[in-house]
């Protein structure tokens, strides 16, 4: 396995066991998952170890996630910033402690600056101490990509995060993608269809596309 891949997924199928997937994602690279949530695939869920596919291996930094045990598994974990279809908000817990709630389980150093950063780069500083039904729903994304960014992390897994943004939130995501892959993040992302102009803006972009067997 090339020392430089962080994500590798071999011969990967969904329950239905139709084409098979391979590809690779490297330090500074993006790419693009074109699969629908009518698929069945859980694709985040694999990426990040925290199921297995119904076939098919999947490694994070050469080892494949179901020889890590769960506490190994959590903490590579830990290196990965996720962007969920279903939002991914704790309901019991205010907004602001939803962004800091990976910081504090994982402990990671200059959480502070690192959040801030992003919080006010997606212009939702300072971050609001209220329950989710308070906020508006565009501010509730633009928060959700503060906490998948502010890692620092190595990985960065975007499960149909353009779904209902408007054309503003859409350019300040794609530029949050392309600093983070410029600062050595692999970008995986995960939408039925990229416009063209989406698309351009990401170049380079590399593709997955499965092969039927």
């Amino acid at each position: 396995m090339d020392a430089q891949e962080l994500i590798r997924v071999e011969a990967l199928q969904g329950p239905q066991l139709g084409p098979a997937w391979t590809f690779t994602a490297s330090p500074g690279t993006v790419l693009w998952i074109p699969d629908g949530e009518d698929s069945g695939m859980s694709w985040l869920d694999w990426l990040t170890g925290l199921a297995p596919p119904p076939a098919g291996r999947v490694f994070w930094q050469g080892v494949d996630w179901r020889e890590r045990g769960p506490r190994a598994a959590a903490a590579e974990r830990g290196r990965m910033g996720c962007v969920f279809a279903a939002g991914g908000l704790v309901m019991n817990l205010d907004l602001d402690e939803n962004v800091w709630l990976p910081a504090r389980i994982h402990r990671r150093a200059g959480a502070a600056e690192a959040i801030e950063r992003w919080a006010r780069f997606f212009g939702v500083w300072p971050l609001p101490p209220e329950r989710a039904p308070a906020v508006r729903e565009r501010d509730r994304r633009r928060l959700l990509w503060t906490r998948a960014f502010a890692g620092r992390p190595a990985a960065l897994v975007l499960e149909r995060p353009l779904r209902e943004t408007p054309a503003e939130d859409r350019t300040r995501l794609v530029d949050a993608v392309k600093q983070a892959r410029a600062e050595g993040s692999a970008v995986i992302w995960l939408e039925e269809a990229l416009d063209i102009a989406t698309r351009t803006a990401l170049e380079p972009l590399a593709v997955a596309s499965p092969e039927s067997i």
